[in-house]
Formats: C-alpha cells, structure tokens, sequence
C-alpha cells in the first residue's frame, strides 16, 4: 500500500470560464513551469467553449467547438461521439455569456446528461425571472462544467461531473479548481478527483 501511495501522481486541473471582453476561457494543467494552457483557437464572445483532451494525456487537445451562445438550444453537430468516448475528458466554459442564452431546450437536456445540475439550474431560475433580474445586475453570467467522457445511462453510475456558475456578485468568472489522477501505477488514464494540487514553493515558471 506505501508503495502505491508513493507513485501516486495528481495534476492540478484548472477550469476557467470568462466574464470579461478580451479574456479568454482557459484549461490549465499542472502549475508554474510544467503547466499546459488550452484555450479556443478562434474564440468569440458570448459563446460556449467545449474542448476535448486525452485522457491518457490531459496535456492535449483532441477537439473543441466554439458555440455562439444565441444557439443556445442546439447540440452542436458531431459533439455528442466524443462525449460517449472514454478516451476524453470533457470541459465547458462559458466566455462572456449574456444571461437570455442560458442553455435551453434539446442544449439544457445535453449537459443534463453529462452531469450539470444545480448550478446550470441556478443559471436557469435567474433567466426565467427575466428582466426584473437581468436589468439589475444578472444580464451576464459564466458556467463550467467538466466530466469523464463515457456512455451514460448504463447499468453503471456515471462518471463524476463537476459544474459551477457564477454571477455579478461573485465579480470573478466562475473557476473549477480540481485535480487529475493518475492510475495507481502511476501513469495514465487519468481520472478527475475533488481536491487541489500545488507545491510550496510554487515552481517557477520557465
């Protein structure tokens, strides 16, 4: 068991949605000089960010969609073969989301699927109340979610899914701080787990 324990390895996995014209959606993996950094290749705002990485190797970027967030009811094209894949770890990060895009309809059941709950409902509450709401502060808000890939509603459980919004009076975009796991070897696939990483002190970046 000590021996197991010691080969251990858990990266820091960062997501982080984006509130602020001309900041862009990032996933970080691991910190200071040995962090990988993925954001969209052709971002847009008020839109959603969906990106695949390796599972066997977090560090890279298999597959993205930038979604204008007025489709907002849409599943995009050809998304849901990577979310049925165990060979990906998904992520979702809104970037400068208005609140009337809030996912709906065929677009809400999708993430529904794949592990979104309350904090997407919170999102979707504030949206309903409408403008006695969104004309006091909630015209903006930012989403991320995160999960394994993998078919869902088999006889097994589910991955487990991470998820968190966020709204003007948090100030910030919304921020999932998780970790990724490596097998007990040591090595890949990894696995998302609920704790932080980091080393103190920080490594410094190259």
């Amino acid at each position: 068991m000590a021996d197991a324990a010691n080969k251990m390895v858990h990266l820091a996995y960062t997501v982080r949605s984006s509130n602020t014209n001309g900041h862009l959606p990032v996933v970080l993996i691991d910190v200071g000089r040995n962090e990988t950094l993925h954001k969209p290749d052709n971002p847009q705002e008020n839109s959603y960010w969906f990106v695949f990485l390796d599972v066997n190797n977090p560090r890279q970027k298999v597959k993205e969609w930038v979604v204008p967030a007025k489709d907002h009811s849409v599943v995009p094209a050809g998304i849901d073969t990577y979310m049925k894949d165990p060979k990906y770890i998904f992520a979702l990060a809104t970037q400068t989301m208005w609140t009337p895009w809030i996912p709906q309809g065929p677009l809400y059941d999708f993430l529904a699927t794949y592990g979104a709950g309350r904090e997407l409902q919170r999102l979707e509450q504030i949206q309903a109340v409408g403008n006695v709401l969104m004309c006091s502060g909630y015209g903006n808000a930012s989403y991320c979610l995160t999960s394994l890939c993998g078919p869902r509603g088999g006889p097994l459980p589910p991955p487990a899914a991470y998820e968190i919004s966020g709204t003007y009076e948090n100030n910030l975009p919304a921020i999932l701080l998780l970790s990724l796991m490596a097998a007990s070897g040591g090595g890949p696939p990894y696995s998302i787990m609920d704790a932080y990483t980091w080393t103190s002190p920080a490594p410094v970046r190259a």
